[in-house]
């Protein structure tokens, strides 16, 4: 069995618009949980959100947990060099700020989306200016707010391309959300301890599930077949300084109980 992730920093994920039975099974354990559903559900931003963040905050009435919001991600993009496609992505995680702050979220987790496959030398020139542009007017809101912004890695092939963002903004309301799984999908062969070590100082937020290497199928973290090794994991996550929220990313109930109890939970 695994080491023990301190609950304080535990947390589980639920893509739900009902967050009843996932909220329970956090309490159950006495972790947070992270609400994905407004980033899951693109139509919901356009449709009735005020309506299910009333419904959220009654049933958060009294949570003693940790809670974290996964804002929009489909289609965002944050370095597009169209101004509209950057305005609709700048309103659309200015709604989810605003949705994290009355839901009583501390981290809102962001993807930055870098698209590997251009590889144009100015690309990553290119683009880490119009992050940095885009990421210090979005920071000023979640100052304003209370919150700290996430940005997590995708498909992101090393460290770096998120860390300097990170440097330049040069805010602790921005700071990085490193997702486990990905960094074994999509990495440049890098070990985890080189993502680790560039983004250690700037973590406030990780994800962390099982795959079997072929796509992110968000297992369990003792899943059979899946190759990355909680063992070593875990422990390197809890020796930083300042260890992040831990999210177990998963969709179904049973895999977040099962993971829970490989946590000796």
């Amino acid at each position: 069995m695994s080491p023990e992730v301190h609950m304080e920093r535990l947390a589980i994920t639920t893509h739900a618009r009902n967050i009843a039975q996932p909220l329970n099974l956090a309490r159950e354990h006495h972790i947070g949980i992270e609400i994905q559903v407004y980033g899951y559900d693109p139509d919901l931003l356009d449709g009735d959100w005020r309506d299910l963040v009333a419904q959220h905050k009654a049933l958060l009435r009294g949570f003693e947990g940790e809670i974290a919001l996964h804002g929009a991600f489909y289609d965002m993009y944050s370095a597009s060099i169209d101004r509209q496609i950057a305005a609709l992505t700048r309103k659309r995680y200015l709604t989810n700020l605003h949705i994290a702050a009355e839901l009583g979220a501390r981290n809102v987790v962001f993807h930055a989306n870098y698209l590997p496959a251009l590889r144009h030398p100015r690309y990553l020139q290119d683009w880490t200016q119009r992050q940095v542009a885009f990421w210090s007017d979005l920071t000023d809101e979640a100052r304003r707010l209370g919150l700290v912004i996430a940005l997590e890695n995708m498909w992101e092939p090393e460290p770096s391309i998120i860390a300097q963002v990170l440097e330049q903004v040069g805010s602790p309301h921005l700071a990085a959300c490193l997702d486990v799984g990905h960094v074994y999908l999509y990495s440049d062969s890098l070990p985890f301890s080189a993502w680790l070590e560039r983004l250690g100082d700037r973590l406030a937020h990780c994800h962390i599930n099982n795959n079997r290497g072929l796509y992110d199928e968000h297992l369990p973290l003792d899943a059979e077949g899946g190759i990355i090794d909680y063992q070593v994991i875990l422990p390197m996550l809890r020796a930083l300084p300042h260890p992040p929220l831990i999210s177990l990313e998963m969709e179904d109930l049973k895999d977040l109980a099962r993971s829970l109890r490989y946590l000796g939970r």
